[in-house]
């Protein structure tokens, strides 16, 4: 062990604490030590000292043990508390071992102390070895997770190059849809990958040529087809990224409709994917709203006419009334 491990002794008998060094020195070699015996002598040496294991008497005049290990978990979580007594019932050993007290050490076993000691602070290696690896963890996992939206929001910006008339669509789609999953009182990691698949639902635009696309007037039949390809297109791109959600089926099925009158594959009912049906309401709402260069913004009160008379026809209900009262109830407003 290295020279420089600091002890901290709660003791108020001077001969004790020159027990409990002689004993930790047998197992350590060279240590500091500190003696206390007051409250604030105590909360002084925690933040001056700052101590690699606290050794305390369990029943002293002004100041016990329990009230020592309240300060420890408050002021030093991670530094190693021993209590160590001249004699204590099963039932307090109990109590303080229960309470955060690492190992407990009766006087008259005093030997155990040295390697108690040295096991107290191989465990505390350990759980800062582990509390280290952790941290690391995080911060690769928050950078991976930059990394993903910053390229969700790349994809997303490449169907707006295609689509200009279409700008920030898919951004306040996702918006509305996290929103919907939010009423619904999804768990927030779903309500995550919801706001995902609706960044980029219509990357498969890509496939369709630009001029269809800010086409002014009303598409004729073959054009119409073509644009309905972009759900599968969205498919086939996204199937090929190894996300941990399923993005790619959630963007496939954002046109299907419960009565199976949607796209690409006529899905019905509880065929389609929650995730799916509430962007297809957000998508309806927002498009509907919104100008297209095929026809002027129709404005909320249409879009919302539109999925409330085709509640549980076309769209889910539950999903309909959450959208519903974010605009009536909780005055949501499509931004941009």
């Amino acid at each position: 062990m290295s020279e420089t491990i600091k002890i901290l002794i709660v003791e108020d008998a001077p001969a004790d604490a020159e027990i409990c060094e002689r004993e930790v020195r047998k197992a350590l070699g060279s240590c500091r030590f500190q003696l206390v015996e007051t409250r604030q002598q105590y909360l002084s040496a925690l933040s001056e000292f700052q101590p690699d294991v606290i050794l305390s008497d369990y029943s002293m005049p002004g100041f016990d043990g329990m009230s020592a290990l309240k300060l420890a978990l408050e002021y030093s979580p991670e530094t190693p508390f021993i209590i160590v007594t001249g004699s204590v019932s099963e039932d307090v050993a109990a109590g303080c071992m229960k309470a955060g007290a690492w190992d407990y050490i009766i006087k008259e076993h005093i030997k155990r102390l040295g390697p108690a000691v040295v096991n107290a602070m191989e465990k505390r290696q350990t759980l800062l070895t582990k509390r280290k690896a952790e941290e690391e963890r995080e911060v690769a996992y928050k950078a991976l997770d930059k990394a993903l939206n910053d390229s969700i929001t790349a994809m997303s910006k490449i169907v707006e190059m295609r689509d200009p008339y279409t700008s920030g669509h898919q951004t306040r789609v996702a918006d509305l849809s996290a929103a919907i999953a939010g009423e619904l009182k999804l768990p927030v990691e779903h309500v995550k990958y919801i706001r995902i698949a609706a960044l980029i639902h219509d990357i498969g635009k890509i496939y369709i040529p630009s001029d269809i696309l800010s086409k002014p007037g009303k598409l004729r039949d073959m054009e119409m087809q073509l644009i309905r390809i972009h759900a599968q297109g969205s498919y086939d791109i996204l199937i090929n990224i190894e996300f941990p959600w399923p993005i790619a089926k959630i963007a496939w099925q954002h046109h299907e409709r419960l009565d199976g009158s949607g796209y690409p594959n006529g899905l019905t009912g509880d065929h389609i994917l929650l995730e799916a049906k509430i962007i297809a309401v957000a998508d309806v709402v927002e498009a509907m709203s919104s100008y297209r260069p095929y026809r002027p913004a129709l404005g909320i009160e249409k879009a919302l006419e539109e999925i409330s008379q085709n509640r549980g026809i076309l769209y889910d209900p539950a999903v309909v009334d959450a959208c519903l009262k974010l605009f009536s109830t909780n005055g949501y407003k499509l931004e941009g």
